[in-house]
């Protein structure tokens, strides 16, 4: 979990100032950031900036940076490889979200973006998802040098601040803290709205976000109605870090549905011209298919032998 948060909001931060800082792209984007994305990109990603604290926590504990470097290899362990192969459907469940193609695709509508924006979403796509794994990467060498040599295997939020605080003492529990809140809060808006954008464009309904809810009550009604369940749980006192774990596995058994259309849709040469896939990108969705198709399969089983 904090894998996904921080990275996700360190990479948007990053995105965010890299579009800020080009006269031309400030000038097209700024009207869009206020009318559509105030909350998520400016407010929740510019302050995601405190996960930068990771990498500070990291570099504080003093790795053994070869050894970080061959950590990049995937390995399996000795011990708990039931536990550790769920972790990974988990992880992966978590990158590749396809809520995110419902929200971000629905702003470009709202946004009315031409061809012209998409110079500017290549960098969102590879300045934001590259800085969002190097900040998760950093988690994962702060994590084993905190939490590893003290056997802890985080069940609880407590738990999971030591790896700030071993590093920094005195500003590492309220920057964890910061850094989950402002994450969390812009998952939350993306989801919320995502679902909400599902059913107003599947039913019909009048939908936007900058609409007055008198004018989509059904789509304010549903994003409204999806914040207040996602609350039941937590006043139930349930383990949120349990059911984050089970629905980020459960995310990846619907990748394939969610991927395999979407190829189809990049390779549509009326739909796409001459903007579709190469076979770069085919090369590289069609992996990501094969390796959501196995996770899909292997990742119930894993919750049940390893959760």
């Amino acid at each position: 979990m904090g894998l996904s948060v921080v990275g996700s909001a360190g990479g948007l931060a990053v995105a965010s100032i890299i579009l800020l800082t080009h006269q031309d792209v400030r000038a097209r984007v700024v009207p869009w950031l206020v009318s559509y994305a105030v909350g998520t990109l400016l407010g929740a990603s510019l302050l995601g900036l405190v996960t930068i604290s990771f990498v500070v926590a990291a570099i504080k504990l003093r790795p053994d940076w070869p050894g970080v470097a061959s950590g990049l290899l995937p390995t399996m362990p000795e011990t708990d490889k039931a536990r550790y192969g769920f972790l990974t459907v988990s992880i992966l469940g978590a990158t590749i979200s396809p809520y995110l193609m419902y929200f971000y695709s629905s702003g470009a509508i709202e946004g009315k973006w031409d061809r012209s924006y998409i110079p500017m979403n290549r960098i969102i796509a590879g300045f934001g998802m590259t800085f969002g794994g190097f900040l998760s990467m950093a988690v994962l060498v702060a994590s084993a040098l905190a939490l590893r040599p003290r056997g802890i295997l985080v069940d609880t939020f407590p738990q999971a601040a030591l790896l700030m605080t071993t590093a920094l003492p005195k500003w590492g529990f309220y920057l964890f803290a910061l850094s989950l809140l402002f994450a969390c809060f812009g998952a939350a808006l993306e989801i919320s709205l995502a679902i909400s954008y599902f059913f107003a464009q599947g039913f019909g309904w009048n939908w936007s976000e900058d609409l007055e809810p008198s004018r989509n009550s059904r789509f304010a009604f549903v994003y409204t109605l999806v914040i207040i369940l996602a609350a039941i749980p937590l006043m139930l006192r349930v383990d949120p870090i349990k059911v984050t774990m089970i629905s980020m596995a459960l995310t990846s058994a619907t990748l394939p549905f969610a991927i395999v259309p979407f190829l189809f849709l990049m390779n549509d040469p009326i739909y796409l011209g001459r903007h579709r896939n190469g076979w770069i990108s085919n090369t590289v969705v069609s992996i990501v298919i094969l390796l959501s198709f196995v996770l899909a399969l292997i990742s119930i089983p894993l919750q049940i032998i390893g959760g």
